[in-house]
């Protein structure tokens, strides 16, 4: 468990064998129709606040948002950059509306904070349609309202709970670059001393 009170789970790919990263997630509710808008708001609020206590940037409460399906096979991260800075962000309510056009279908509504600036924060609503689940497993939860979510990803190269991250690290760029390195090497350097402390023991047995 996390020092800000939420819970880390690993991402995985759609192989399921290979771990791509962790993220800070919360489970929030069941949302309805009418509730949405409503919803979508108090989660905006909840994701802010785990970005505040795991991020070192300051992040706005200026926030627009944009629409994102995910799809079995997902894109990598920048493939996904590419496809979002086409899109234009919009207000809650204008997002909501196009939500509810289609409403029936969600099965589960994830937010993630896309990109932030000190004057605004975009914010990324990714959900799963039921038509892409299992057809079995859909006939149990075809009339089912959609689950709600908010999720930070943590970068690889972080240190430990408590070592805050630049929010915007899934952009790429050249800090996330440098970082990443120097994580791949504090691991190389944790590794070869773990081999040397088995080593050792191997010999004292011996």
């Amino acid at each position: 468990m996390l020092n800000n009170g939420f819970s880390p789970i690993s991402y995985l790919s759609t192989n399921r064998n290979e771990i791509i990263h962790e993220h800070v997630s919360q489970h929030l509710k069941t949302v309805t129709k009418n509730n949405l808008e409503q919803n979508l708001k108090e989660a905006t609020s909840s994701l802010l606040e785990m970005a505040r206590n795991s991020c070192w940037n300051k992040i706005s409460d200026n926030t627009s948002y944009i629409i994102s399906e995910i799809k079995n096979g997902e894109p990598n991260r920048t493939e996904r950059k590419k496809a979002n800075d086409k899109k234009i962000p919009k207000s809650l309510g204008k997002i909501t509306t196009e939500l509810k056009a289609f409403y029936e279908n969600l099965y589960d509504i994830n937010l993630h904070i896309y990109k932030s600036k000190k004057d605004k924060t975009i914010i990324e609503i990714q959900y799963y349609p039921k038509s892409s689940l299992e057809s079995d497993f859909y006939e149990t939860v075809k009339n089912n309202d959609p689950m709600l979510h908010c999720k930070i990803g943590l970068p690889n190269y972080r240190r430990n709970d408590t070592n805050k991250f630049d929010v915007n690290w899934e952009l790429g760029g050249i800090r996330y670059e440098w970082n990443s390195f120097l994580g791949k090497i504090r691991f190389k350097i944790w590794k070869y001393k773990q081999e040397g402390k088995i080593k050792l023991r191997n010999k004292n047995v011996d």
